[in-house]
C-alpha cells in the first residue's frame, strides 16, 4: 500500500528545514513538492486549465484503444503537462 500523503508531506517538511526559528517555508514546501513527485503523486488543479484541454485534444492518441487505456493515456498526459499550463 502507497504511503498515505500525509506522512509524505511530514517528512518532506522534517528534512528540508532542522532550524528552530527563521524556517524556509519556500524551502519547505519546496521539499513538500519533491517529495510528492517521488513518491509517484502531482499537484494539479482541480479543473484544468482551458489550454491544458486543448492540448490534450491536440495530443489524443490516434487508433482504437479499449477505453479504459484511452482514459488511462489521456489522464497520464494531462497530469504529466498541468504544470506547463498552471501559473
Amino acid at each position: 500500500m502507497p504511503e498515505p500523503i500525509v506522512e509524505i508531506i511530514a517528512k518532506s517538511i522534517k528534512a528540508a528545514d532542522k532550524s528552530f526559528f527563521n524556517e524556509d517555508y519556500i524551502k519547505q514546501a519546496k521539499s513538500v513538492v519533491d517529495g510528492l513527485r517521488k513518491a509517484g503523486l502531482e499537484v494539479v488543479p482541480i479543473t484544468p486549465p482551458e489550454a491544458l484541454v486543448t492540448y490534450a485534444s491536440e495530443n489524443i492518441p490516434f487508433g482504437r484503444l479499449r477505453p479504459t487505456d484511452f482514459i488511462r493515456t489521456m489522464y497520464s498526459t494531462m497530469v504529466a503537462n498541468a504544470r506547463k499550463f498552471v501559473s
